[in-house]
């Protein structure tokens, strides 16, 4: 499964989702790049690089900067080392939802019955994905 969104849609769907806990968060286009060139590189950059073999995905990272406590940062509700879950609206989020060739028909099937009971309104957005095994 695959699914398909852009910055503006991430953007609507997190203003959307009425997170219990708003933070900044940042969006930054990932660079695919063998090594950072900058001896002492900010942590933005470290968060957007990514190996050059990973080109293909063209993403975006959206990303949480906790500063430490001596930086002028804030304690948070959860522990920074475990990351948190950012509530969205999926419906706002979501573009398309791509299945895959390989899965199987009973795949999509299980699929599609569970989104019709979980999201209806995504029902629509499914379809089978372009790629195929040459």
């Amino acid at each position: 499964v695959a699914v398909r969104t852009t910055v503006s849609r991430l953007r609507r769907a997190i203003e959307k989702g009425d997170d219990p806990f708003p933070e900044n968060l940042f969006i930054g286009e990932v660079e695919y790049a063998d090594f950072i060139r900058e001896p002492s590189p900010h942590r933005f950059r470290l968060i957007t690089t990514k190996s050059p073999s990973y080109e293909y995905e063209r993403e975006v990272r959206l990303f949480i900067v906790n500063y430490p406590l001596s930086e002028g940062g804030t304690k948070t509700p959860y522990s920074i080392h475990d990351g948190r879950h950012v509530r969205v609206n999926s419906t706002e989020l979501i573009e398309k939802i791509y299945l895959s060739p390989f899965a199987g028909p009973w795949f999509e099937d299980v699929f599609r019955a569970v989104l019709a009971k979980v999201t209806p309104s995504l029902f629509e957005r499914v379809q089978a994905s372009g790629i195929s095994d040459q």
